[in-house]
């Protein structure tokens, strides 16, 4: 089999088990959109549901965060662990299309996600579409990118799906309480802002919600990113060092 032949099927395989798996996909893409859709019922009965659009970015984010650390991050342990790395590094195929077929699965997931949230904020609420929405989306790519660098370094120190099951289940709960998803961290203390401030996933939503509204991103959060991209290539090239498949 070819190279490009085992890249299809191996795409077309992920996709299959992604869609046919309930555990995969239902929290994926229904679970946000569902609390997306209970919050903004409820902000609507206060005031202009308008003013809650910041939120469809915050919600693509958590639908491809979900997507690329939790998916695709256990599946990198889980495949490290029945030895997929190994037989792929002694093969003809290089280990980069696996990895390829992991950002075509985060690519397009996360755009079903985003999609979803603008057709349930426009449709079903009346949220007006950004009219930056082309720059965003492109914004909205780079965020896949860094979050599939993020997932991929991460969980490169886990060996098997033991392991990571504790550590995805606190990542989680930290980006849900520390990216401004359930409130604003102004009603934090002080303390617990910094927890906010060191979390990457609030740093990706305020340069998205920025973008959104067409205004210019805080130069604060595009350092953060810059600084997590360089932190996780260091530590890949830890990890390589260490030549741990």
């Amino acid at each position: 089999m070819g190279k490009y032949s085992f890249f299809k099927k191996q795409v077309k395989y992920d996709f299959l088990i992604f869609f046919r798996e309930p555990l995969f996909a239902f929290p994926i893409l229904f679970i946000p959109a569902f609390f997306f859709i209970v919050f903004t019922s409820m902000y609507a009965s206060y005031g202009d549901v308008r003013s809650f659009q910041q939120y469809v970015p915050i919600y693509s984010i958590l639908i491809s965060f979900l997507t690329i650390f939790f998916n695709i991050g256990m599946q990198s342990v889980s495949d490290r662990e029945l030895g997929v790395y190994k037989r792929i590094i002694i093969s003809p195929t290089n280990i980069y299309f696996i990895v390829a077929t992991y950002i075509v699965r985060g690519v397009v997931i996360s755009f079903v996600g985003l999609i979803e949230m603008l057709l349930i904020a426009n449709l079903g609420f009346g949220i007006p579409i950004s009219d930056n929405l082309f720059v965003f989306m492109l914004v909205f790519v780079i965020m896949i990118g860094i979050m599939l660098l993020m997932s991929l370094t991460l969980h490169g120190f886990f060996k098997n799906s033991r392991q990571v099951v504790p550590f995805t289940v606190l990542v989680f709960q930290y980006v849900l309480f520390a990216s401004g998803l359930m409130f604003p961290i102004e009603r934090l203390s002080k303390a617990l802002q910094y927890f906010v401030f060191a979390n990457p996933v609030y740093h990706m939503d305020r340069v998205a919600i920025s973008i959104w509204e067409n205004k210019v991103p805080n130069m604060a959060n595009i350092l953060a990113l810059v600084a997590t991209i360089v932190i996780c290539i260091l530590l890949l090239l830890v990890q390589k060092n260490r030549q741990e498949y």
